[in-house]
């Protein structure tokens, strides 16, 4: 009676289907694996984007609160060239403050808005550098970024539904309309400061004016 032979080690190895389909496998996982880092990257990169540009313009509100309120006039903004100006006076009348949004030549399309103070009777020269209060602001918005609303006129439309439609400041108030943006991602702000210090016979003309270049 013969016997079987025993059974040899399996030495053969994974053959080449085998192999292909493995390494289709992995690659689809890979596939997968690489999408979802990059998906949370680039969720992780938007919010961190977003967030930036939501504190340039946290900053420039809280700047302009603390300077707005209390001041004693607000001038009528303008434009001069390409850049924006609204100057008021501080509580005293004594000292005189500026914001002026102008065009960030180390960013095309993109503005920085900056805060210049003087004493009253010694205006800055034109081109005075001013403190960065905000940056990142888009240039290409229809609107002014500077509104100023008189004391004694009807208020916004927005306002129109809390106070009534009859109703008339008796302060100036300043609307600053802003758009920042990092990336893709952009945020904007559409406030209305008072100042506390003015009133319906405040004047039109102040020497503060005289700090905005001609």
């Amino acid at each position: 009676m013969s016997r079987r032979p025993p059974a040899e080690d399996d030495q053969d190895g994974f053959s080449l289907i085998e192999v292909v389909v493995t390494m289709g496998i992995m690659s689809f996982l890979m596939v997968i694996f690489t999408t979802a880092i990059l998906q949370i990257y680039g969720t992780s990169v938007a919010a961190e984007s977003f967030s930036t540009a939501q504190a340039q313009l946290q900053l420039g509100f809280q700047r302009f609160d603390r300077e707005l309120r209390y001041a004693s006039w607000v001038a009528e903004p303008g434009q001069v060239g390409t850049d924006w100006f609204v100057e008021f006076a501080d509580s005293t009348g004594a000292n005189c403050e500026q914001l002026r949004l102008a065009a960030d030549p180390a960013t095309a399309g993109y503005g920085i808005m900056q805060l210049l103070r003087w004493a009253v009777a010694t205006p800055p020269a034109p081109g005075t550098p001013g403190q960065t209060v905000a940056s990142l602001i888009l240039l290409d918005n229809v609107d002014p970024p500077f509104v100023l609303q008189a004391a004694g006129s009807s208020p916004y439309l927005s306002d129109a539904d809390a106070v009534g439609a009859d109703f008339a400041t008796d302060f100036q108030r300043l609307r600053i309309r802003l758009t920042t943006k990092v990336g893709t991602d952009s945020t904007h702000v559409d406030s209305t400061f008072t100042a506390l210090n003015t009133s319906r016979d405040t004047v039109t003309t102040n020497d503060c004016g005289k700090g905005r270049p001609a």
